[in-house]
């Protein structure tokens, strides 16, 4: 197919191109006229390849034309119901569907994490003509604001398997740290017995928004204690 299109595009060429050609080298050899030509038909060629490309892509990103906004009604095995100002839907889940929180980014979740009453975003295709039933791309839950990153604050209490700190911008946040690693700011060892209220410290985690606190702890640095620097004795 494609020689066909790429014979009909030197023909073209041919054509159009041959009385300008000989009109402005009129001592123009077969050869370098065959060349002149192949160069048209090349350019010809690679624009209609980028034109396919285009109409690909186009293809592609219109495939999925089922965007709708709404609460979840029902939590199925493998789908969901939603209901918003869109009309009401069954929303399929496949292996491929992306799961992801307000956030997005690294914390993926489960379809068990989304309940009745959070707001989702749907992102995907209809598989039928009433277009009430989607096959979901994304499913990007409103409702569950989490994300992953490293937090700052000072240490206002201490519990058995939680402190709380006060943040510069996030307010006050509980940490439940589990097994996560206590270190000082040298990267030393220590222990939660060592962290003392008042000091200052980074927690690496999952922020949730919507309950103010921090979970899956990999690491806690305090900077507040300081560094010791073992003296040197002299010798006589």
């Amino acid at each position: 197919m494609k020689k066909i299109s790429l014979g009909l595009i030197i023909l073209s060429a041919v054509l159009t191109v041959a009385p300008s050609v000989l009109a402005l080298t009129p001592n123009t050899t077969p050869g370098e006229f065959r060349k002149e030509i192949r160069k048209e038909a090349k350019e010809e060629f690679k624009n209609e390849r980028l034109l396919d490309k285009a109409k690909n892509f186009l293809k592609k990103n219109l495939r999925f034309e089922a965007r709708v906004k709404g609460k979840i009604t029902v939590v199925g095995a493998d789908n969901l119901s939603i209901s918003g100002d869109d009309g009401t839907f069954q929303v399929n889940v496949t292996d491929k569907t992306q799961l992801l929180g307000k956030f997005g980014g690294k914390t993926k979740l489960k379809l068990s994490d989304y309940l009745v009453d959070h707001e989702v975003m749907v992102i995907g295709k209809f598989t039928n003509e009433d277009k009430t039933i989607i096959e979901a791309k994304v499913i990007r839950n409103l409702s569950i604001q989490k994300r992953r990153g490293a937090f700052f604050g000072t240490v206002l209490t201490k519990g058995t398997d939680s402190f709380t700190m006060q943040t510069l911008k996030l307010g006050v946040q509980t940490v439940y740290f589990g097994n996560a690693k206590f270190v000082e700011r040298n990267e030393t060892s220590m222990t939660y017995t060592d962290l003392k209220i008042g000091d200052r410290v980074r927690v690496k985690g999952v922020w949730d928004k919507t309950l103010n606190k921090i979970t899956e702890v990999t690491q806690i640095k305090d900077f507040s204690i300081p560094i010791v620097v073992p003296t040197k004795t002299t010798q006589n």
